[in-house]
């Protein structure tokens, strides 16, 4: 932090991941650490963080980041309400979603402009999770999206040429953009620069410092053709605008690779003894040069390809083409295809420029200074520095001051003792001088004087602490329940009902299936059953069958609601559920407004990981809450211990909802289309699993918002994990369905129900339920230590 305020940059910090609830002492004590190292904000992902952040240390900002999935202004609104002093959108907005946003809150936002784009939303996507055990919500994404996968359309693989990375997006690049951006009231721009180099930095932090810079002057900014070229080659898998200008399916993944690839140089035209001739694909100068580093693209990234360090470029007789010399052998020239691409992987000299900009540590931008001297004859003299955004620092030379008895002190010399501030990160902008006539100030008082002020402005004063055992009173208040009229009405109701399931359905005939359910003899129907529909008007018919069923039911609300989409909510508001089950932070308030005798439920997507976040929700309304499919079982246990036990509604079947994304991959690789309004909806008519290498097939299924999601191949239970859940004051487990039939949907209620009762301890349940399925059964996250 020193080292960045001496530069003039603020310095944040990253606590971005889900927190569980043994990790919380030692949270608590780094974020005492990090508030007395006069960190400027801590960047969360976490609700319970939040309040933990703010109760230790209320004046440390805390900014929301972009795993807090915020797209639309109640959700905004809903992160400032808990203390969020800025927001990071999801980078799935358009620059007219963003402009909505703003125009609605008040609350500063941030957006990414360069940098690696997910496929699926931050926050959102357990695709880690699901195959290895390794949590995106932690930090530990195994980039499954860079993968390649076949896509099998109604039970045969869809020729899709050469296009084999289906949900790897192109990276973005949005200088063109700052300008409107800006003029949109986002307050600061982000660059994603995980596991990127120096030169990488230097390239996007220069541009986009230009970008800014140009627009506030009010001027249009642009690159050439060559800035363009430098930047990609720093890293690039191709460079989009993302999501600014709108979906775009044609656009934002091309399949071809899903690495960096650097800058395309031209494609092959002839192979010639110790050389290959490409014709150029771009006019620059020095497009490639020797030293240069270059591979021959053969379509198969994921295979080791041909290429090498250029030796040297000749001209050829060809327009716009030149022959590239390599070092004897170091080619096999008969693997490179004629008409293949190819790519410069590596310029050194570009690489030895950027590094130069950052190779000595100069301070190019310093705080300007605004100093005030005064004093009194035969009494003590004092300095006052001040400037933006920091507290007045004032020191004082105790004296006397004398009058002068030949060369008085002028002001000149004062302002030039004073500016002779060397490689500090300071330059004196302003002197006012209020001192009696004709006296002396030594020259030595003076460079005193401003040493003092100088390093106790460079000192950026720390952020208090709360005092006393902040943790353990959240905690204490984590199990205290918000009394209201209709948590003493639930309460009564929780208390009488025996431990039991709920279902969710994605149709009308699994929905058919579980209220036609004849549980055998003692064994409970279920508690509830949530609908999860694509076409969100079935749900008026849904209602009136459970309730004629006598069965609680429940609407699931999208996980992703954008600017303008409230119109998704309607159907759920029309048909009058007994439960919405929400899955973003933005619906909270709109549902507790719209149905306000309707019971609220928390699903998994709102990451709940400790009971601090619980507590938060808790205390926002919500009656039961799902756990973050992240936990184990010993996280989830500690979240049980230190909470409501009797709240918590844990899946116990499923297939993981991976990658849930804006990236629709029926309309990009099924149509020519770009976004709903022209790709025909070929998701009403097909059915799409994507296979990867091992040959596991993933369902993939949209949502009425266009929005994809893809599911883990392998169904998991936590059939053995109930008992002891039980044993914890649990007493509502939910069943996930996706494609079942139904009789595979009333196998598995009686299956479940039977441990739920405590007829069966799990054990036989789960080793029925991996010999039904063909592609396996996992006992999922609850078995994993993370």
């Amino acid at each position: 932090m020193q080292y960045l305020h001496r530069h003039r940059v603020r310095g944040f910090v990253t606590l971005n991941t889900l927190i569980f609830s043994d990790e919380l002492p030692d949270v608590a004590e780094f974020v005492r650490q990090i508030a007395q190292a006069g960190v400027d904000a801590v960047i969360v992902q976490d609700l319970g963080l939040v309040a933990l952040v703010r109760r230790l240390a209320p004046t440390l900002p805390v900014h929301a980041s972009t795993q807090m999935t915020l797209t639309e202004s109640r959700g905004v609104d809903f992160a400032h309400r808990l203390g969020i002093a800025r927001v990071v959108l999801a980078r799935e907005l358009s620059l007219e979603d963003i402009r909505k946003v703003t125009a609605t809150t008040e609350t500063p936002v941030e957006v990414f402009i360069h940098g690696a784009l997910c496929v699926a939303y931050s926050g959102q996507c357990l695709t880690s999770e699901a195959l290895g055990g390794r949590s995106a919500n932690r930090g530990q994404c195994a980039q499954a999206c860079r993968l390649p996968y076949e896509m099998i359309v109604d039970g045969h693989v869809r020729d899709l040429g050469d296009r084999a990375y289906l949900l790897s997006p192109q990276d973005l690049a949005a200088y063109e953009k700052i300008g409107e951006l800006i003029a949109a009231r986002v307050a600061s721009f982000k660059i994603e620069g995980r596991l990127k180099g120096g030169p990488y930095v230097a390239a996007t932090t220069q541009t986009y410092r230009q970008a800014i810079d140009t627009a506030l002057a009010g001027a249009e900014f642009t690159l050439s053709r060559r800035e363009q070229l430098d930047l990609a080659q720093t890293f690039s898998r191709g460079l989009t605008t993302g999501f600014l200008q709108g979906v775009d399916h044609q656009k934002l993944v091309r399949g071809r690779f899903p690495k960096s690839r650097g800058v395309r140089i031209g494609n092959v035209v002839a192979l010639e003894r110790g050389g290959v001739t490409i014709r150029l694909a771009e006019t620059v100068p020095d497009l490639v040069k020797a030293g240069d580093g270059v591979v021959f693209d053969l379509g198969r990234p994921e295979e080791k390809e041909p290429g090498g360090r250029v030796w040297g470029v000749l001209s050829s007789r060809s327009a716009h083409c030149v022959t590239l010399q390599f070092e004897r052998h170091a080619l096999d020239f008969a693997s490179i295809p004629i008409g293949c691409d190819v790519w410069k992987t590596d310029d050194p000299a570009l690489r030895k420029r950027l590094e130069q900009s950052y190779a000595q540590d100069r301070i190019t931008r310093k705080h300007p200074l605004h100093a005030h001297l005064s004093g009194t004859l035969s009494g003590a003299v004092t300095l006052t520095l001040t400037m933006e955004n920091a507290t007045p620092v004032t020191v004082t030379w105790p004296g006397p001051l004398e009058l002068a008895r030949t060369r008085p002190t002028g002001t000149e010399e004062i302002r030039e003792q004073l500016a002779r501030l060397g490689d500090t990160p300071f330059t004196l902008e302003s002197l006012t001088v209020d001192l009696p006539t004709a006296v002396l100030l030594p020259r030595s008082v003076l460079n005193d004087l401003r040493r003092r002020a100088v390093e106790a402005l460079g000192d950026r004063p720390s952020h208090p602490l709360a005092p006393g055992e902040t943790l353990a009173e959240l905690r204490q208040a984590a199990r205290t329940f918000p009394d209201t009229a209709q948590t003493a009405k639930e309460s009564s109701k929780e208390s009488s009902e025996e431990p039991g399931l709920t279902v969710l359905v994605r149709s009308l005939t699994q929905l058919d299936a579980v209220l036609s359910w004849s549980p055998p003899p003692g064994l409970p129907r279920p508690h509830a059953v949530y609908c999860d529909f694509e076409d969100l008007r079935l749900y008026k018919d849904a209602v009136p069958r459970a309730r004629t069923a006598g069965v609680t039911i429940g609407l699931a609300a999208l996980r992703i609601v954008k600017p303008g989409e409230d119109g998704f909510h309607a159907p759920i508001v029309r048909a009058a559920p007994d439960r919405v089950l929400v899955r973003n932070l933005g619906e909270i308030d709109f549902f507790r407004q719209a149905l306000p005798q309707c019971q609220l439920v928390g699903d998994y997507s709102l990451n709940i990981a400790n009971e601090l976040t619980a507590a938060v929700l808790f205390r926002e309304g919500l009656m039961r809450l799902v756990p973050s499919f992240d936990l184990s079982w010993d996280q989830f246990q500690a979240v049980l211990m230190q909470s409501f036990p009797e709240r918590f509604e844990p899946v116990v079947h499923q297939q993981m909802p991976m990658f849930h994304m804006e990236h629709c991959v029926f309309a990009a690789f099924l149509s020519q289309g770009k976004d709903h309004r022209d790709c025909g909806r070929p998701c009403e008519t097909h059915r799409v699993e994507l296979r990867d290498r091992t040959g596991a097939e993933f369902p993939v299924h949209p949502d009425t918002g266009c929005r994809n999601t893809v599911f883990n191949a392998v169904a998991q239970s936590a059939a053995e994990y109930i008992g002891r859940m039980r044993g914890l004051g649990v007493g509502t487990f939910r069943v996930d369905l996706l494609r079942e039939t139904e009789s595979q949907v009333q196998d598995l209620l009686t299956q479940y129900a039977r441990v739920v009762a405590g007829l069966d301890d799990g054990r036989q349940t789960w080793r029925q339920l991996r010999a039904v399925h063909q592609l396996g059964l996992t006992r999922g996250t609850l078995q994993m230590a993370t």
